[in-house]
């Protein structure tokens, strides 16, 4: 039997050696381009801020969506929640590997409200199928709208149809016969449960998939004011192909935040669609930079939020215990 400890320890050294080889790799090339550095402190105030509340909206999108899925469970989390477990997720990921913002935000569903944790991951394997399907068929569609121009990319757009491919695969696959040991496997299954509950309620799945377009709409607007903002403005529907095919980095969340990994992803995005891998890799820390600053001044606010909202939910449970004994 494999030692748990042992592997944890392995895939935090892990972590750590990817995330030091893709820092100092940027680092060394950021050293050998000195100009660039001139293109980042060149940003102006507004993109700066309309940046930020850009980041914002992300987050209140994933809170959203966090928000209409919980309702499907009868369970009805207000602003302070939704959003203030986006915020804090987001500041949880920059603070540990693989992905220890989801952790908290499962731990604080199942203390607050005692929310399953089965429920929490059938939540989060359909939100990755939901998601991956929009990626899919909004890749197709964009890529398809530039067929004859020197952006298109046929790569990715077999990229985005294997994508498609393998979420009807799963959707065709009876749920049971779905086996549990491996960890994709696992995952599959429980997306099947989460789909299943919302298969029959089309105004739900409506409303998650409009949620989660939303989202990747002010991706791509993320990334298209960073770009023009650094000085290598690209048409939107680059854009919007860059942030969709960097999205995929979320299944190899590695380092804290997905830090470095997502640089190079856009920097090669950015390459393979004739945006520049260096433009790629200065809107990509751009991006990272105001990310950052967003996750660790509004984070920290609703964790203190939440942990008196936890605490004052601990009270009264003590309190009804004494009563009804």
């Amino acid at each position: 039997m494999q030692n748990p400890r042992g592997s944890s320890r392995t895939t935090t050294v892990i972590s750590l050696v990817v995330l030091l080889g893709t820092v100092a790799g940027i680092g060394l090339y950021l050293r050998s381009h000195p100009e660039l550095f001139d293109l980042i402190r060149s940003l102006s105030m507004g993109s700066g801020l309309l940046l930020f509340f850009m980041t914002v909206l992300m987050l209140a999108a994933n809170g959203l969506y966090l928000r209409i899925f919980a309702k499907k469970f009868n369970l009805d989390l207000h602003a302070k929640e939704w959003f203030g477990l986006a915020a804090v997720t987001a500041l949880g990921n920059y603070l540990t590997p693989l992905s220890g913002g989801l952790v908290a935000r499962a731990a604080y569903l199942k203390r607050r409200h005692n929310f399953p944790y089965a429920h929490f991951l059938a939540m989060l394997a359909a939100n990755y199928m939901i998601a991956f399907a929009v990626i899919g068929v909004t890749g197709i569609v964009t890529l398809l709208t530039l067929t004859g121009t020197e952006s298109v990319s046929w790569p990715a757009l077999l990229f985005f149809l294997a994508t498609l491919s393998m979420i009807l695969l799963v959707l065709l696959v009876p749920s049971t016969s779905i086996g549990s040991r491996h960890r994709w496997l696992l995952f599959a299954h429980h997306a099947m449960e989460g789909l299943h509950a919302i298969r029959k309620d089309g105004a739900l799945l409506g409303k998650l998939i409009a949620t989660t377009f939303f989202n990747i709409t002010v991706g791509a607007l993320l990334l298209f004011v960073a770009f023009g903002s650094t000085g290598f403005p690209i048409p939107f529907s680059v854009a919007l192909l860059i942030f969709l095919l960097t999205s995929y980095t979320v299944l190899i969340n590695i380092t804290p935040g997905n830090l470095g990994v997502q640089e190079v992803a856009t920097s090669l995005a950015a390459a393979i669609l004739g945006a520049g891998a260096e433009a790629g890799l200065l809107a990509s820390l751009v991006v990272r930079a105001v990310a950052i600053l967003a996750s660790f001044t509004i984070g920290p606010i609703f964790s203190y939020l939440l942990s008196k909202e936890l605490m004052a939910a601990g009270n009264v449970t003590q309190v009804d215990r004494k009563e009804f004994p």
